[in-house]
């Protein structure tokens, strides 16, 4: 009897020595995973926190840049050979046109009234990539009276190219565009949005 009991103390301590590594490394085992999962997530949120904080930065170097761009001073030269002085505060019509367009070249006549009667000024961009040659000629076929430029300037000008022609912006004396006109324009119609856009900033 007392052999028995022996023999089986003997076999539970063998047991609890086999049993006992294997129990210590799953828990070490689980423990690591869990260390390596905490990482994981807290490398995650690091991560998506840093892509946050880059997106911010880009969009302030964004908007610095768009606001240095529009404080410093800016002279284009237009296809007549005279400057246009885009800081001289005043209201600016800028208006895209086409040879191809004709309701582009039908409002021409009534730009050209808005640019005489010196109220406001008047711009136009070719939306068309022509250099200044080419650009001169649609000048001189379509007896445009108001200053062009070529379609390039617009990466220093506060309006995009437009999609659809003819297409008209009204830029304010701070450089903002307060409206956008699309299709074909008059001069009481140029008349009329700008006294809206006028009264609106008041």
């Amino acid at each position: 009897m007392q052999y028995f009991y022996f023999r089986h103390s003997v076999l539970l301590i063998h047991c609890v020595v086999m049993i006992t590594p294997v129990v210590v490394l799953t828990v070490i085992g689980l423990n690591r995973l869990k260390i390596v999962a905490d990482y994981k997530r807290i490398t995650q949120q690091r991560g998506s926190f840093r892509v946050v904080i880059m997106v911010l930065v880009g969009l302030l170097a964004l908007a610095g840049g768009i606001a240095l761009r529009s404080l410093q001073p800016l002279t284009l030269n237009t296809v007549q050979g005279q400057p246009f002085n885009w800081q001289s505060q005043q209201w600016t019509v800028v208006n895209f046109f086409a040879e191809w367009c004709q309701p582009c070249l039908r409002e021409i006549p009534e730009l050209n009234h808005v640019y005489n009667d010196q109220q406001f000024r008047v711009l136009g961009v070719s939306f068309d990539e022509l250099d200044n040659e080419a650009l001169s000629g649609v000048v001189s076929r379509q007896h445009i009276q108001f200053p062009v430029v070529i379609s390039e300037a617009v990466a220093d000008l506060p309006v995009s190219m437009p999609i659809v022609l003819p297409t008209t912006y009204i830029v304010s004396p701070a450089g903002e565009v307060t409206m956008t006109i699309r299709g074909e324009v008059t001069q009481e119609k140029l008349q009329k949005a700008i006294k809206q856009a006028q009264s609106e900033l008041l």
